[in-house]
């Protein structure tokens, strides 16, 4: 039996994939899997216990997913499933950015009269905007949503620039350097991932480089930008608007800077669909060893048909293998079926043994699990009468 915490509030629906059989339960103070969409994972909460954490979303930012690694404890996330949901607010912001949507609602409002459309069209001069048609727009970041942002800008009529570390052969947008996507657009739209390489990558030198009046959108994540290169760049008039998903203190109260509540894929529909597959992952992984969707284990699938089934995860060293085929060859436990796959210097096997002599696979497990880069060893029993 898998014990499941669930971190932050999830529906039943959502967790039915956790609560349809006896295999798992929920709420322990040492649980086997976890659940959780922006909770923050204390370092002390991945034991040897925990074997897999499953994030909604995409950002790992309040896991500490190299002590997880450590620990042999995957890490799982939900790419794409909110992908329509921050494309369609992405392009609502560009909306925004064009148009004085705010700015003509309050007007409105502000009305008194029985002649509230002649009121109205009389303030029309002062609300002119602009058209995204004619304009260029780099996206930063390729993956499923800076793809669909580049599809639908295509089709508003805008020229689509994309900068990415790999290549992509995308027809409705040019891939082009980092240097010249900042120098060429209009618009700049965030859509990358926090790394080591992304901190601060639009700082003092990538400003300098930028139009006049480019307006930038931030759906990545906070620390890409330099919040004070970027204040320098406003007052400098090279950027005209900041439109960001991650509030910070210092932009309270500025007139060129939109701040939204991280609500990138706040729709009910990215929620009950990232909470849905999050549930399957972890419970894929329980039950099967099955990987998909991992920030630091390698994916894996291997139809289960053997009667036991060993999981290994450890460091890709010299010689590794051939200890662990050693310790299979001493308790005479025979392969049926195999999968490997390495990640970040990892190597994450998964081995059906045809073997049903229990003692022996127990015996050959706690070898393994004494070898120096191993970092974590399973044994799963076959499920039966689960779908």
């Amino acid at each position: 039996m898998y014990k499941i915490q669930l971190m932050d509030n999830f529906t039943p629906e959502s967790t039915r994939a956790l609560s349809q059989d006896s295999y798992f339960i929920e709420q322990t103070e040492r649980p086997n899997g976890m659940m959780v969409r922006s909770s923050i994972v204390a370092d002390q909460q991945i034991t040897r216990d925990l074997l897999a954490i499953s994030r909604v979303g995409v950002g790992v930012n309040t896991i500490n997913v190299e002590k997880c690694t450590e620990n042999g404890t995957v890490v799982l996330n939900t790419p794409g499933t909110n992908a329509n949901a921050v494309k369609e607010l992405v392009v609502a912001s560009l909306l925004i950015a064009v148009r004085p949507i705010f700015t003509a609602v309050k007007q409105v409002k502000e009305l008194r009269g029985s002649h509230i459309l002649a009121e109205s069209e009389a303030i029309r001069e002062k609300l002119i905007g602009h058209e995204l048609q004619g304009k260029t727009v780099g996206i930063l970041g390729l993956g499923s949503i800076g793809k669909q942002v580049g599809r639908i800008c295509y089709e508003l009529g805008m020229d689509v620039l994309g900068y990415a570390r790999s290549p992509h052969d995308l027809s409705f947008l040019t891939q082009v350097a980092l240097t010249e996507l900042l120098k060429q657009s209009d618009f700049i739209v965030i859509l990358l991932p926090l790394t080591a390489e992304t901190n601060h990558l639009l700082n003092d030198k990538a400003f300098n480089l930028m139009k006049s009046g480019t307006c930038l959108l931030n759906f990545g994540r906070d620390q890409i930008v330099d919040n004070q290169a970027l204040l320098a760049a406003i007052d400098q008039g090279k950027i005209a608007q900041y439109i960001t998903d991650f509030p910070q203190a210092e932009f309270i109260g500025h007139d060129k800077i939109i701040m939204l509540p991280h609500i990138g894929g706040n729709t009910h529909e990215a929620i009950k669909d990232g909470e849905q597959m999050a549930s399957r992952h972890l419970r894929n992984f329980l039950l099967y060893g099955t990987v998909r969707d991992s920030v630091n284990y390698p994916n894996a699938r291997l139809l289960f048909q053997a009667p036991y089934r060993l999981t290994l995860f450890y460091q890709d060293s010299k010689g590794i293998w051939a200890e662990i085929v050693a310790i299979l060859a001493q308790y005479e436990l025979e392969i049926g079926d195999m999968s490997s796959n390495r990640k970040n210097g990892n190597v994450y096997t998964m081995i059906d043994l045809d073997t049903i002599n229990q003692e022996k696979i127990e015996k050959a497990l706690v070898e393994m699990t004494e070898l120096v880069p191993v970092r974590r060893v399973r044994l799963l029993t076959k499920p039966v009468g689960i779908k």
